[in-house]
C-alpha cells in the first residue's frame, strides 16, 4: 500500500478520559479468541482488519454509547410485524424483534480503562476521506464519501482500519451511525490498557433505560 508522504500526517483523536466497554463475563477486556474469527479472517465487527492480521477491541466514551451500539441489533426491523400479521396462523406468536433479553444483562459487564495509545485515526474527518478517496475511489461502483463510509458495508470500513494500522495508527476513532454525539473507539492490537475494571449491568442503570428509549426497546420481563 501507498504511505503518507513524511510531511503528512492526517488528523486523529486522543481518548481524554476512561473508555469503556460492554462484553461477556468473565473479562470484558479479552480480544476475541482467532477460533471464532470468520472464513474473511475477520471477527464481523465494523473495524476488524480487513487482512485478518490483527485484533481489534471496540469502546466508547460513555456507557450511554456502549449500550446503543450493543442493543441495537435488538431493534425491530421495519415492517416485520406487518409482514408477520399475513402469515397464516402467525396469531399469539412473537416477533423476535423489539426486546432485550434478560440474559443478556446476566451474561455481560460493563468495562472500563484508560488506553495508554493515542493516535486514533478520525476517518470520518475531510482530509481522512480525501485520502481514502484517491485509495479506494479507483474501480469502485459509487462515489467515496462519508455516507458510504456510514454504511453498512463492512468490507469497506474493515479496508479502511487496515489501511490506518499500515499507516501506524493506534486504532479508529468514529461516531456512532445512531448519533454523532456517542463517541467510539476500535482498538488496535495491541491494546495497552490500564485501570481496568468491570461491573455488572442492572436494569435500573440510566444508561440503559436511556439506550432502550432512544432505540425503542424493552426489556423481556421473563425468561
Amino acid at each position: 500500500m501507498d504511505s503518507l508522504p513524511i510531511s503528512l500526517e492526517l488528523p486523529f483523536r486522543t481518548p481524554d478520559g476512561l473508555l469503556y466497554r460492554i462484553a461477556r463475563k468473565p473479562n470484558v477486556w479479552d480480544a476475541p479468541h482467532w477460533a471464532y474469527v470468520g472464513d474473511d479472517g475477520a471477527f464481523g465487527n465494523r473495524f476488524d482488519d480487513f487482512e485478518g492480521y490483527f485484533r481489534v477491541l471496540y469502546a466508547a466514551s460513555s456507557p450511554l454509547a456502549c449500550f446503543v451500539e450493543t442493543l441495537a441489533r435488538y431493534r425491530r426491523a421495519p415492517g416485520l410485524e406487518a409482514a408477520f400479521a399475513q402469515i397464516e396462523n402467525a396469531a399469539g406468536e412473537e416477533v423476535p424483534f423489539g426486546k432485550v433479553p434478560l440474559t443478556w444483562l446476566r451474561t455481560r459487564v460493563l468495562g472500563r480503562a484508560v488506553s495508554r495509545r493515542e493516535r486514533f485515526a478520525d476517518v470520518y474527518c475531510a482530509e481522512w476521506l480525501a485520502y481514502l478517496r484517491r485509495r479506494l475511489e479507483p474501480g469502485a461502483i459509487q462515489d467515496f464519501d462519508l455516507a458510504l463510509l456510514l454504511s453498512q458495508d463492512r468490507k469497506l470500513t474493515q479496508q479502511v482500519s487496515t489501511i490506518a494500522y499500515q499507516l501506524g495508527y493506534d486504532g479508529v476513532y468514529y461516531q456512532s451511525r445512531h448519533g454523532s454525539n456517542l463517541e467510539n473507539w476500535a482498538m488496535f492490537e495491541p491494546f495497552e490498557l490500564e485501570s481496568e475494571e468491570s461491573v455488572s449491568l442492572t436494569a435500573e442503570d440510566e444508561s440503559f433505560q436511556e439506550a432502550l428509549r432512544l432505540l425503542n426497546l424493552r426489556l423481556e420481563q421473563s425468561l
